[in-house]
């Protein structure tokens, strides 16, 4: 196990009754790829709530998080924006977004996590890798992550408070421990974290 698998985690929406499930519009649907850098000319991303209609037919109310959260996807307010944008972290697109709730109201003045390019660091010797169908080439299907510190030793503390990891099938976001205690200590709603140490996929739906 490596030193980083204790500093960094990855985070994930609470897993409560509460929880948003964060959709995308058609148009920011049809824009957004992993690892792609958006266009400020077409326009901020829109996000609503993947499950608006079924909340609607049921007369019920998810709560609006301070952060919203999907796979690999972070939106955050302005706040945490400007505390990122503060370090010179590589990769990272700090993007204007918008959350239109159940009654059509525009949530702006937040800020999409983008990360156009990913690191290279998964220590594949001791992650937990599932080679069923895998061939050369393909991204690595890592069910237990850890992190290489041979890769990370080399790159300046600040310019990799998050990232994304290159070539594996789920491009979560990870967060150094300095970014867990900004969050934690203004108390944003709507984002938990695991440690890398402690995480399996599957265990944030648990």
């Amino acid at each position: 196990m490596s030193k980083y698998d204790h500093e960094y985690y990855i985070p994930f929406s609470p897993n409560t009754e509460e929880k948003l499930f964060l959709g995308l519009t058609q148009k920011s649907h049809d824009r957004y790829y992993h690892f792609s850098k958006l266009n400020l000319a077409e326009g901020p991303m829109v996000y609503i709530n993947n499950y608006k209609e079924e909340d609607v037919e049921a007369g019920t109310r998810t709560p609006i998080p301070d952060v919203f959260l999907r796979l690999g996807v972070m939106v955050i307010p302005k706040p945490f924006m400007e505390f990122l944008r503060y370090f010179d972290i590589p990769g990272l697109q700090l993007f204007p977004a918008v959350y239109i709730d159940d009654d059509d109201n525009w949530h702006e003045d937040l800020w999409l996590v983008n990360f156009y390019e990913g690191l290279d660091c998964i220590d594949l010797e001791n992650s937990t890798v599932k080679y069923t169908l895998w061939e050369e080439g393909d991204d690595y299907r890592v069910k237990k992550p850890s992190l290489s510190e041979a890769v990370l030793s080399e790159i300046p503390e600040d310019q990799r408070l998050m990232f994304k990891i290159a070539k594996v099938d789920n491009p979560h976001l990870y967060c150094h421990q300095r970014i867990v205690d900004f969050v934690r200590e203004i108390g944003y709603t709507g984002i938990d974290f695991i440690k890398v140490a402690d995480f399996k996929e599957g265990m944030q739906r648990q």
